[in-house]
């Protein structure tokens, strides 16, 4: 049976590709879980998730991080804490409001950050397809997706 006589009369246009993309996704999600069972060493997802998001906003305060991870403030603020006793982030007082702070990730941080990164993408590469043409169709279809989160996650961003 040839693609289109599997497709229903009776379903929308769009509904192989709104299947399609939830397949996809699903199997980002269970790469990811993969990656994050396997990793090697101890990889806390919050800290990575936390340094990720004061590294690309470097105006971010307690309230945005608490928001960007789904977290309260005073977790957000207890995180900080530990990070900062880590030596991974600074606090600073922002320079137009001294109540604010703001938050730096640190060179060691920065350098942490990295580390934690190639322990997923390490894990990650384990469970790829072995093939160089099926690896090229993944990592194409990583990049379609990294420049539609961009521009979704940042309209207004010139790529």
């Amino acid at each position: 049976m040839t693609d289109s006589e599997n497709k229903s009369p009776h379903r929308p246009a769009g509904a192989d590709a709104d299947t399609d993309a939830r397949t996809a996704a699903a199997a980002l999600v269970a790469l990811w879980e993969y990656a994050d069972l396997h990793a090697p060493g101890a990889v806390p997802y919050l800290t990575l998730r936390a340094l990720t998001a004061i590294y690309r906003s470097p105006a971010l305060g307690l309230t945005e991080l608490g928001r960007a991870l789904d977290i309260t403030p005073a977790s957000a603020s207890r995180l900080c804490g530990r990070l900062e006793g880590a030596g991974l982030l600074t606090r600073r007082s922002h320079a137009g409001d001294r109540r604010r702070m703001v938050l730096e990730i640190t060179p060691t941080g920065a350098a942490e950050m990295e580390r934690m990164r190639a322990r997923y993408a390490h894990a990650m590469a384990a469970a790829l397809p072995p093939s160089a043409s099926q690896l090229q169709a993944v990592k194409a279809a990583c990049d379609i997706a990294r420049t539609r989160l961009r521009g979704a996650a940042c309209p207004d961003r010139e790529e």
